[in-house]
């Protein structure tokens, strides 16, 4: 009987804890515990969540026009976009004794605004011209702040622009609530404060009708196309025939130690051969032909068996017969790691390279050198060491061979 008392008594008092809310159940997502914000729906009316006229002719919540130290500020009507008054100001942060420039409005009375429900659906909307002449740019930071002191800020760049520069003509300036930045100053959007033109070097405008609108983001259309390259690891690939594909070649130069050209003296195959004549003294700099045949974009190698290529080239040597050329080829990454090998008689189908054409093939398993990174490969070439003089023709990257 004692028993049962006592478990009536702690039931009791569960239910009684229930019932008078000391106890609160949390409702949580089942994988991280936090709840993703529900998307924002565009409101149908800006005037419904906002008052969208920050200024138009009434001064009454604004501060800040009037003349101070690098400031000269004041309502006109000599000039306006609409309307019976605009904004004319003119500041130079340079001057002795500027600390701050800049004026506020507090629209809609000082109250309270959220942007919530708009911030990815609005932007402040101004119209501007200069004073006199032409500028470039609109050196002015809009800056809203919230009743707790947090800022957001965006800088008025020449992307809200109609106009790539300001001039004698009224142009509009929207600046979208998605640009400001929030996190820097902690703003809080549903209680800003006022929207405030901090202006930054220099600059003369006439400024007027500012409002909230609705905006959409201009549809960006590409400047340049993407070129749809070939594939640069479909065997074979020629990489100089009688040129370098694409023209994607470097090192032709009669200069510091070595004359390097396209020739048409002789020829493997077609009509022109690379000539190469140098003596490197010990001073000479960089001593190297190379090209791309990706035109200079990374080649990833790893996209195909690449212990299964080798390299072809055909060389004909003007110098003494020899074994021996004086001649490294290799790859190079984007990195600048190199590996390479000297092109010797080994990979010749010869024993010396002599005045005809003399077929040279090198797995690229036989390069060797600074661990290059085989994803990021940039360009294929020569390297010009001691004296020489040869051509080379038909240079291809092509499959192993498997005998």
């Amino acid at each position: 009987m004692e028993n049962f008392k006592k478990t009536t008594f702690i039931g009791f008092f569960g239910i009684a804890l229930l019932l008078s809310g000391c106890v609160e159940f949390k409702e949580i997502t089942l994988y991280d515990g936090v709840k993703p914000a529900p998307e924002m729906k565009k409101p149908e009316m800006i005037s419904k969540v906002v008052e969208p006229v920050v200024y138009d002719d009434n001064p009454s919540d604004m501060w800040g026009i009037e003349d101070e130290i690098c400031k000269r500020a004041e309502y006109t009507s000599d000039v306006v976009y609409s309307g019976t008054q605009a904004i004319k100001i003119s500041w130079d942060r340079n001057e002795e004794g500027c600390i701050f420039a800049g004026f506020g409005i507090g629209w809609d009375g000082w109250a309270g605004k959220d942007l919530t429900a708009i911030m990815d659906h609005a932007a402040f909307r101004f119209y501007v011209r200069t004073t006199e002449g032409r500028a470039f740019g609109l050196p002015i930071v809009l800056t809203l702040e919230d009743y707790s002191g947090g800022m957001g800020f965006c800088y008025t760049a020449n992307k809200y622009f109609e106009r790539t520069f300001i001039d004698t003509l009224w142009q509009k300036i929207e600046v979208p609530l998605a640009d400001f930045d929030l996190d820097t100053e902690n703003l809080d959007i549903t209680n800003v404060k006022q929207l405030q033109f901090e202006l930054q070097q220099a600059g003369s405008v006439y400024i007027d009708d500012i409002d909230l609108v609705f905006y959409t983001p201009p549809v960006v259309e590409p400047w340049l196309e993407e070129e749809v390259l070939p594939d640069p690891l479909a065997m074979p690939v020629t990489i100089f025939d009688d040129a370098f594909i694409n023209n994607n070649g470097w090192g032709m130069m009669d200069y510091n130690c070595r004359t390097v050209e396209i020739t048409d003296e002789l020829a493997f195959k077609g009509s022109k051969a690379i000539s190469a004549k140098w003596n490197d003294t010990g001073d000479c700099d960089v001593m190297f032909i190379a090209a791309s045949w990706n035109k200079w974009n990374p080649i990833d190698f790893t996209k195909g068996n690449y212990e299964d290529f080798a390299f072809e080239f055909y060389i004909y040597n003007r110098g003494e017969a020899s074994s021996d050329l004086n001649l490294k080829f290799g790859l190079t990454d984007y990195n600048g790691n190199y590996i390479a090998t000297e092109v010797t008689a080994k990979y010749a189908d010869k024993d010396l390279f002599n005045q005809s054409w003399t077929r040279v093939y090198i797995p690229i398993t036989d390069l060797t050198g600074l661990a290059i990174d085989y994803t990021n490969i940039k360009q294929l070439g020569f390297q010009l060491n001691k004296s020489g003089d040869l051509l080379i023709d038909e240079i291809r990257m092509v499959r192993r061979n498997v005998n």
